[in-house]
């Protein structure tokens, strides 16, 4: 199970990112922004093996990308997760 996944999970918008009123849409596995009239942003459109938005559970995002990895790191093969956050503060 060699496999190397990059996924994405948007977070609700931040105060200070709704003023301004650009969002961040989810589709399929891409992940585009749009300005306040909703349409898209040229240029800034990002497509990944999962794009989740702010409604998945955690449970979802377990499910869907670390539960594998787990399992079979408790049966003795080499697995990783990495998780980063981005914070506006």
């Amino acid at each position: 199970m060699e496999k190397i996944c990059v996924a994405v999970r948007v977070r609700p918008s931040a105060n200070k990112e709704s003023v301004n009123g650009f969002r961040w849409k989810v589709e399929s596995n891409r992940i585009s922004l749009h300005g306040s009239d909703g349409t898209p942003i040229s240029g800034v459109s990002f497509a990944f093996d999962h794009v989740f938005d702010q409604e998945c559970s955690n449970a979802r995002v377990y499910e869907l990308l670390t539960k594998d990895i787990i399992n079979a790191a408790v049966e003795g093969f080499n697995g990783e997760i990495q998780c980063f956050r981005f914070s506006l503060a």
